[in-house]
């Protein structure tokens, strides 16, 4: 088997379109013109047919490898173990256990969880709810949004070039934005979208906020995008039964963490 950088973005997308594009959100989205010049691809070929692939975000302050395979752990890891030393000393990655604990020493594996992918699969469950009292938000509100996320969500990835797109929702009380969803991946060519930022101010939960905002959000997108899709901590049950109730379906799992890479 042979390693190559993959230098054109429709190589790629004929390696993924056949292969459950809520699992492949973020992937389908960076094949997009003023995305793919931030990527590195490499692919594991057998005989000239791409195996596997793997996609370095360099756009980030801490480069992003992701690097989760749903169907062939043996062919990822083979890539990963090839590409290793070539990675940065330090990256966070979206990758399947199998592959991480054949490539990675368990102590170079820094902050370690554990996701689950979900689309919007159930319109007529998503039909059924409301999000009153949630609004449109953009740019000029990016002030309260970064207020928020710093109180209540400071892990986020807040893209503000993505708010700008002003696929944000949200619900003020007296004045204070306290629940915010947004986006994190777009791409109208690819037809992905990935809702992300979910977040409620710890003094406004349980009111089911989070829910409103989730359901606006998805709604308006679903005019424009064919596929919805989120990914969740798989021990967040609560999160995972609202966007259930809302028409999301369960997909693949993968860890997410960050790497010291040694390239022992």
């Amino acid at each position: 088997m042979e390693v190559k950088i993959i230098h054109k973005a429709s190589e790629v997308y004929e390696f993924l379109k056949d292969k459950t594009r809520y699992d492949y959100i973020y992937q389908f989205s960076d094949l997009s013109p003023k995305e793919w010049d931030k990527v590195i691809c490499y692919g594991l070929f057998d005989n000239c047919e791409l195996k596997e692939i793997a996609m370095l975000l360099i756009n980030y302050d801490i480069p992003v490898l992701l690097a989760a395979s749903f169907e062939n752990e043996k062919y990822n890891t083979e890539l990963l173990s090839r590409i290793k030393k070539f990675l940065p000393s330090k990256f966070y990655t979206h990758i399947d256990s199998a592959t991480l604990e054949n490539v990675f020493h368990t102590n170079h594996v820094l902050e370690i969880e554990e996701y689950m992918n979900m689309g919007l699969c159930n319109y007529d469950l998503l039909d059924k709810k409301d999000g009153d009292g949630a609004v449109r938000l953009g740019f000029n509100d990016l002030k309260d949004i970064k207020e928020l996320i710093n109180a209540s969500y400071p892990e986020a990835w807040l893209d503000e070039e993505l708010v700008k797109l002003n696929e944000n929702f949200g619900i003020y009380v007296d004045g204070k934005l306290v629940s915010f969803a947004g986006i994190h991946a777009y791409s109208q060519e690819y037809q992905v979208v990935a809702v992300a930022h979910v977040t409620t101010h710890p003094d406004y939960r349980q009111k089911g906020y989070g829910q409103k905002i989730v359901c606006s959000l998805v709604k308006d997108l679903k005019s424009k995008i064919e596929f919805i899709g989120l990914n969740v901590k798989v021990n967040n049950s609560a999160a995972i039964n609202c966007y259930k109730k809302l028409g999301f379906t369960e997909f693949g799992k993968f860890i997410g963490c960050e790497i010291i890479n040694n390239c022992d």
